[in-house]
């Protein structure tokens, strides 16, 4: 029989390994999507666009809006995030956020009554750091439990929209995300050494997205959309066999949670051409932060149930304007838009410290078109600048059992988070 000693070049690493993955502070976050919107256009608007998008960003705001697709257009950019979050004014050290970002629209060319009716589209968001990033706080923890993370996830979408008629187009697509599953096994080899084997997998998981357009006048275009609930879940299992060499069992660790989330999403729009090249636009929201997941599973069997995150339904409110003229050869846009973000945290009294404030976000944008050229371009750039509303983080004493640990007694969170993006268009 060998030593117990010799668990430690193998096994305890490895399980030092997965407690630390247990207690990294960065738990489930929403998608770069939801949180800055998808697109070279609608960041600008401050994630407007349901009743307006036609192009590849239609495969996330609107679907429908892919049936008035008139070119072929194939884009390409990119996005970077800056994170200055606080706690008790001490600067978090949250990571930088980057991704790039792909995307295409095509007008099927079919005959028939088919003809200029149907598009297709597809948009790529490509995390720069990994393509799949889970981390898993511990229970209790407090983190910015929407904003910590980042969003180091792939997300694909496809979509197809169909014209109607004059004034309706409806259209549905999917969105994939990254879902990491995997495990690791602690056992022995025939001459009595410990060793460990590995194994993690990417899967998918699909969410439906519908939508539909109706030009209600010929000055107002109404838009709304349905988006299914989107996640990325981590799942890695550490399993041994070491009852024969150890004087005790060690039990089966799951390493599980939510890694992202964005909830089940309802949003109409309105946009009014208020006069020739100025566009008004406002958007109401519905998010069901209520199904909010728990962004880290109890490690062991036995564990005492954790309490519930304590989310809450939020309503989005945004107001946008897009005012474009012709200038330098071809045509210039100018945008800028508003959103309240109220928070769907709950107050964390209890042991749950899941930590979010509510966000003003203001966005401004500029979209420059030469579609007449020998290479018809389109180049669209957008900030956006989210500012946290200070809050203060109070326990509850009485939640806690006498001698119980308290993560803090009373916390100021805020901050700011800047972003921006820059994409470039050929019509094909």
């Amino acid at each position: 029989m060998p030593r117990v000693r010799g668990l430690y070049p193998i096994a305890l690493p490895t399980l030092a390994s997965c407690a630390l993955a247990l207690a990294a502070p960065a738990p489930a976050a929403a998608s770069p999507l939801e949180l800055f919107g998808f697109g070279g256009r609608s960041p600008g608007l401050a994630g407007a666009g349901v009743a307006s998008s036609e192009g590849y960003d239609a495969v996330f705001l609107n679907p429908g809006g892919l049936g008035l697709a008139s070119r072929k257009r194939a884009t390409v950019g990119g996005m970077y995030g800056d994170f200055a979050l606080s706690m008790d004014g001490a600067d978090t050290g949250t990571e930088s956020a980057g991704g790039l970002v792909i995307g295409g629209a095509v007008p099927m060319p079919l005959g028939g009554a088919a003809r200029d009716r149907v598009g297709i589209g597809f948009g790529f968001h490509i995390p720069t750091v990994a393509i799949n990033r889970a981390r898993a706080p511990y229970p209790g923890e407090p983190v910015f439990t929407l904003l910590e993370s980042r969003s180091h996830v792939i997300a694909m979408q496809f979509a197809v929209g169909v014209k109607l008629d004059e004034r309706w187009s409806v259209g549905a697509g999917i969105m994939a995300l990254a879902v990491l599953r995997g495990g690791i096994d602690v056992t022995t080899d025939g001459s009595g050494r410990f060793t460990t084997q590995s194994e993690q997998r990417l899967q998918t998981r699909f969410s439906p997205v519908v939508g539909a357009r109706w030009r209600w006048r010929d000055d107002v275009d109404l838009g709304a959309v349905f988006r299914a609930p989107s996640r990325s879940d981590y799942d890695i299992r550490v399993t041994n066999d070491l009852a024969d060499v150890l004087p005790v069992t060690l039990p089966e660790i799951r390493i599980a949670g939510a890694a992202q989330y964005d909830p089940l999403t309802v949003a109409v729009e309105a946009a009014w051409r208020a006069r020739p090249g100025l566009t008004v636009t406002g958007h109401l929201a519905w998010a069901r932060w209520s199904a909010f997941p728990y962004p880290t599973l109890n490690p062991t069997v036995g564990t005492p149930p954790q309490e519930a995150p304590d989310f809450h339904d939020t309503a989005i409110p945004r107001l946008a304007v897009e005012h474009t003229r012709r200038a330098l050869g071809g045509t210039v846009s100018a945008r800028a838009g508003y959103a309240f973000l109220w928070s769907p945290a709950g107050e964390q009294t209890g042991r749950q410290s899941l930590l979010d404030n509510h966000r003003h976000l203001v966005a401004t944008g500029l979209g420059l078109a030469w579609p007449g050229r020998l290479v018809p371009l389109h180049l669209d750039a957008w900030v956006q600048l989210h500012a946290l509303v200070p809050r203060r983080h109070a326990k509850d004493s009485g939640r806690f059992l006498p001698g119980e640990d308290v993560p803090f007694d009373v916390l100021d969170t805020g901050g700011r988070v800047v972003v921006g993006g820059l994409t470039v268009g050929v019509d094909l």
